[in-house]
């Protein structure tokens, strides 16, 4: 007995779901679009002790002075802790390394919400230099006192 093919069907079906993925394709990408959009955060700002606003920029990278991270911890409630000592003491390059902790928390693979920083002398005394804080949720908002995505820098001295 010899089996007939139904190539009309065959062909109707793939054509369907070329059309089909077609269009799924093209209302996900008209969706992410608009996601990624409500996603990505405004840029931060930074909160000096006298309570001036600058941009936050991430990409002051490059610029950063000698620093390590002596320190870091996640706790329970999503608030992660982390030390950076440095040789440094000027005002503007200890800003730049809170920014710096700041944007690597916004990297993290784990849900941060919020940071805390202490930058510490990298000398025998470990004097605390600088401290900031920002808040990633609505949830660190309530951790940090201040809004999301702003840096709070205070120098300590």
């Amino acid at each position: 007995m010899k089996r007939r093919k139904l190539l009309f069907n065959q062909t109707r079906f793939i054509i369907v779901v070329a059309l089909a993925g077609s269009l799924v394709g093209i209302i996900y990408t008209g969706n992410k679009d608009l996601q990624i959009a409500d996603e990505v955060p405004s840029p931060p700002s930074i909160t000096t002790s006298a309570e001036q606003l600058t941009s936050f920029s991430p990409s002051l990278e490059g610029q950063l002075p000698v620093y390590e991270i002596t320190d870091e911890h996640m706790d329970d409630s999503g608030i992660w802790h982390v030390t950076l000592s440095t040789l440094t003491a000027n005002q503007q390059e200890l800003k730049k390394l809170v920014q710096h902790a700041c944007s690597i928390a916004l990297t993290k693979s784990q849900i941060v919400n919020s940071v805390f920083v202490e930058v510490v002398q990298n000398d025998n005394s470990h004097a605390t230099l600088a401290t900031g804080k920002m808040a990633l949720t609505s949830t660190g908002e309530a951790h940090t006192g201040s809004k999301k995505l702003e840096v709070a820098f205070q120098l300590n001295s």
